[in-house]
């Protein structure tokens, strides 16, 4: 595969290139965030579900039945402001299917039956996410270390479907223009022949932009300087869900975060058995399932956070908590070992080489650090990185970013039998 990266004034382009691909994937991404309000944030869950629900002449069903027909897929989704559409054919039926994505994107409809029924699934879902507990604790945990100016913060539920009953379809359609008049993110993976179609239709839709919607750098706010737990109660599940996590001013610009993100790996990467909460926690001690660490949030311009993602039952939760604070505090402490430091070499190396046995993977990969700022030759020296970065500058950046004493300790499930033990570790050192 040949991977370019360009930028246009209108908009930002990769190319991915595989000589006789059958497919083709195609994003576009837009910013469109400008503040973190219930009623702007109702509309950004509403817009993707009214623009695949009618365009031009074809209803939400014939839209969709004419999809089908193609054997291809045209998809919208919406996250912390970015508003993306993923579109995917087989190459001999692309050009009809970039017809209808030109309908989809022209002739939006919005009618009111369709808003109406959106609304209502909107509403049922933010009523499903009272149980949800894993997402009230991530959320919960990512509102204690950013301000409700931050894209993200997440504005609580209640408070968006309040929202709902004040919005207009000409609100909507002002989203829509923004999406269409915004500095786009595109990235297309296919034959050469097919990229030529997918760049010249491109070019139609795409004649104009507004390239600073808003000043697009959002910090943290008070940094922690002490262990916080939050706890909420979902009575109606067994386990207790748990996100635990912290402060991390790095963007892709800092030298640091390459080993930040070895040394996080280590901990609990994402994903398999390599990382040490998963062997200890769960292999030695059989406290949990998953366990798993991450950063999240990070672009060139933007920080984020770290998190852990685990759960357990309630009977464990106080063990459970203990021994991962035993690991992250270890791990700090004493840094990761010689042998870890070889081995992680090789499937942080080996993990990203899996990821270019697909085309879908590969430009899903390309577009995503594209989106956050990092052209793909950028994104080969940051990965490049992880092999040149050593095990002294990894546990140096371990004991500067993660700092046990000021964590967030966030859960949410059948905590009533555990309030008081769970609380106590905010004053634990």
């Amino acid at each position: 595969m040949h991977i370019k990266t360009t930028t246009h004034e209108h908009y930002a382009l990769s190319e991915i290139t595989k000589p006789y691909a059958a497919t083709v994937t195609l994003h576009i991404t837009a910013d469109c965030y400008s503040e973190n309000s219930p009623a702007r944030t109702a509309l950004l869950l509403l817009y993707p579900d009214l623009v695949l629900s009618g365009s031009g002449l074809y209803s939400r069903e014939e839209f969709q039945h004419k999809l089908d027909e193609l054997g291809s897929s045209i998809t919208i989704s919406e996250s912390e402001g970015r508003i993306s559409i993923t579109m995917a054919a087989l190459a001999e039926k692309l050009k009809p299917t970039l017809q209808l994505l030109e309908i989809l994107l022209t002739k939006p409809t919005f009618k009111a039956s369709e808003q109406k029924r959106a609304t209502q699934t909107l509403k049922n879902s933010l009523e499903l996410f009272k149980e949800n507990a894993r997402g009230i604790a991530l959320s919960a945990l990512r509102n204690s270390l950013f301000s409700n100016e931050s894209r993200h913060f997440d504005v609580p539920p209640a408070d968006v479907e309040k929202a709902l009953t004040g919005l207009s379809t000409l609100q909507l359609k002002q989203i829509h223009a923004e999406f269409m008049n915004a500095y786009w993110t595109i990235s297309v993976g296919g034959n050469e022949a097919s990229l030529m179609v997918v760049l010249s239709a491109l070019k139609k839709l795409k004649t104009a932009s507004v390239l600073t919607l808003i000043d697009k750098e959002i910090v943290l706010g008070t940094e922690k300087t002490s262990r916080q737990v939050l706890l909420h109660e979902v009575k109606s599940k067994q386990n207790i869900e748990l996100s635990i996590g912290g402060h991390m001013p790095l963007t892709f610009t800092d030298s640091d975060l390459p080993a930040f993100l070895f040394g996080l790996a280590v901990l609990g990467k994402w994903g398999g058995f390599a990382g040490r909460l998963m062997s200890t926690v769960r292999e030695k001690e059989g406290l949990t399932y998953t366990i798993y660490a991450r950063a999240d949030g990070i672009t060139t311009s933007e920080v984020g956070y770290w998190r852990i993602l685990t759960f357990f039952a309630p009977k464990d939760v106080v063990q459970g908590v203990t021994s991962t604070l035993r690991e992250i505090e270890s791990i700090v402490d004493k840094g990761i070992t010689k042998s870890e430091f070889e081995r992680f070499k090789t499937i942080l190396k080996t993990g990203e080489t899996l990821v270019f046995d697909s085309l879908n993977n590969t430009t899903a990969l390309v577009h995503t650090n594209l989106v956050y700022g990092l052209q793909w030759e950028q994104y080969k020296a940051f990965r490049q990185a992880f092999q040149t970065v050593t095990q002294k500058e990894i546990n140096a950046a371990l004991r500067k970013y993660l700092n046990p004493q000021a964590l967030v300790i966030s859960a949410a499930g059948p905590i009533a039998t555990v309030q008081k033990d769970l609380s106590a570790f905010a004053r634990k050192k």
